[in-house]
């Protein structure tokens, strides 16, 4: 099966409708419509049941395409590795973060990724745990830097650095002072947490519940940017990984007693995708930062 053939039946399944599936192919409907056509009578089999208002494979298309898509992602990691083959570190790294780190991993670590190899291009996107595994599995994204906690079999999770949660304040907070804070205390806190769209935030409503403590949530929303500059600018605490608060000044970690608990920063992958010499640069990077104490 050529390849073009292979966009062109992935991209119907995904839009589920021809139209739109020409139109991201960049194609006539009709032309689009006539290969498909084709395929089904190569193959003596109809792959989508074109009878409703979306287009939807049937039992032999849904089998077709998963094996198609598997070929594609084999092809696309084939040419990554001519690219390696090819002379000094070059080529392109698709790499995801979750939202938190974006406070204080995803500037220093490109940057220094930048530095070592200007050659390649990067592309990053900002995922929520769940959206960044599904984009492992799926072979749009190379590495995922993450939490340790994976719900896919298809994952592999190398645990980089332990991290404790820990109430976070700035240093208009009354508790700026304090080594560490005690839950009973938080009975009347304010507090700036992350929505529950976050990964952290579950473990967090848990943690009050079990101590019988009810903080009263001031603020929620769905930027860690915007939470760290409410807590570093007014008397308001937040509940987070330690490490945001070491990187970023005028911020402060202190340890919740019962601990709140840990979570592993960990570099994310699917178990069988090709490792192309520029995630495993990245991964270096990273390690060398926990070396350092950076992360």
């Amino acid at each position: 099966m050529l390849i073009r053939q292979a966009h062109y039946l992935l991209a119907v399944a995904d839009h589920g409708n021809f139209t739109r599936a020409a139109s991201a192919l960049r194609i006539s409907q009709p032309a689009l419509s006539q290969r498909i056509l084709d395929l089904e009578a190569q193959l003596g089999a109809q792959l989508f049941d074109r009878s409703g208002r979306t287009v939807k494979p049937t039992d032999e298309g849904r089998t077709y395409i998963e094996h198609v898509r598997r070929a594609l992602r084999e092809i696309q990691a084939g040419e990554r590795a001519m690219q390696d083959i090819a002379g000094a570190l070059s080529g392109t790294l698709r790499v995801a973060f979750l939202p938190l780190f974006t406070t204080h991993l995803v500037g220093p670590l490109m940057q220094e990724f930048y530095k070592r190899h200007p050659r390649v291009s990067v592309t990053i996107d900002i995922l929520a745990q769940a959206e960044l595994e599904a984009a492992l599995v799926e072979d749009s994204i190379d590495v995922g830097l993450a939490f340790s906690d994976v719900d896919s079999d298809e994952i592999e999770v190398e645990r980089i650095q332990d991290d404790e949660l820990c109430l976070v304040v700035g240093k208009r907070h009354p508790m700026y002072c304090m080594d560490k804070v005690r839950v009973p205390q938080l009975k009347h806190a304010d507090l700036a947490l992350l929505s529950q769209a976050f990964i952290t935030r579950a473990p967090i409503d848990r943690y009050f519940r079990t101590n019988k403590v009810r903080p009263r949530i001031a603020i929620e929303a769905n930027s860690a940017d915007s939470i760290i500059a409410i807590v570093r600018g007014a008397p308001i605490a937040t509940v987070m990984p330690s490490a945001t608060a070491r990187q970023l000044p005028g911020l402060k970690a202190i340890p919740l007693v019962p601990s709140a608990g840990i979570w592993t920063l960990s570099v994310l992958q699917r178990k069988d995708a090709y490792r192309s010499a520029a995630s495993k640069a990245l991964i270096t990077i990273v390690k060398q930062r926990r070396s350092d104490a950076r992360l």
